[in-house]
């Protein structure tokens, strides 16, 4: 019993000023109550609520409990929550979670092109595009594909999930490493298209399925969203391991990318609502 109380005392604390005397401010004017109505059902004096509002003192956690139950503000719950949210430099990640989905959908429309291109390149054996226009096209999907895996970095941050970070990191290295490779192909000797193909379907493969595996991990601060984009690029990940399904993990990865693109958005939301709540 003694141990309960000290932690929800300790979980109390946490904020600090002027963040409190702010959130309390806030929050009485929500409820309409004037600081005399405040003072009345707390019980305490006026000049202490003006002087916590205006973050002057830090009250003690008794009397923060009072006047937080009174304004029906769950502290307990607002710092289980800020204990999985990040909301350190929250303007700077909102700007960045901004440009990477505005990225995705860029990415998403020219991998269309891009598929066209390396089907008539690798498969028809006649070029759909000439080599600068190709490599032109090859760098602005590497460029718009990493900013947009940027994202997830960030997400990683936000919500402290590491792995999504690393398999972010990963999924990057390895699209500079095989786009460099597409370009460079085109001015050298090619090795074996056949090996090409089949490491990058499976280092590919890998790392979407970590990916899948932290995008899954988010289903509690997120919701059914994280939980059906993780599913699917768990799936596509499976069809590129595979190597021989990979036309198919291509099939799943086309609703997995749009839902990536909407995460991203659905997160620069979250952040921002957490923000001014906080």
């Amino acid at each position: 019993m003694n141990r309960s109380i000290a932690s929800s005392k300790q979980n109390i604390i946490t904020m600090k000023q002027p963040e409190l005397g702010q959130q309390i401010l806030k929050l009485r004017k929500q409820k309409g109550l004037t600081q005399e109505e405040l003072v009345e059902q707390c019980n305490i004096n006026v000049r202490t609520i003006q002087r916590i509002e205006a973050g002057e003192v830090t009250p003690r956690s008794y009397t923060i409990k009072t006047i937080m139950d009174v304004l029906g503000f769950d502290l307990e719950k607002i710092n289980e929550q800020k204990e999985i949210l990040d909301t350190s430099n929250a303007v700077s990640h909102s700007l960045h979670l901004k440009i990477a989905w505005i990225c995705g959908i860029i990415y998403f429309l020219l991998g269309f092109l891009e598929f066209a291109a390396d089907t008539s390149r690798y498969i028809d054996e006649d070029k759909l595009l000439s080599d600068i226009p190709y490599s032109i096209l090859k760098v602005a999907v590497l460029a718009t594909y990493i900013y947009f895996m940027w994202g997830f970095v960030i997400t990683g941050k936000i919500f402290k999930q590491y792995l999504l970070k690393i398999a972010s990191f990963v999924l990057i290295g390895i699209h500079i490493l095989f786009y460099g490779y597409d370009i460079i192909s085109l001015f050298t000797q090619e090795v074996q298209i056949e090996y090409v193909i089949t490491t990058y379907s499976i280092f590919f493969g890998i790392s979407t399925f970590l990916l899948g595996y932290a995008v899954l991990k988010l289903t509690k601060p997120i919701g059914t969203l994280a939980t059906i984009t993780g599913g699917l690029l768990i799936g596509s990940a499976v069809m590129f391991i595979l190597v021989f399904m990979s036309w198919l993990g291509y099939i799943f990865l086309i609703p997995a990318t749009l839902l990536q693109i909407i995460l991203l958005f659905k997160v620069a939301e979250l952040l921002q609502e957490k923000t001014n709540t906080y």
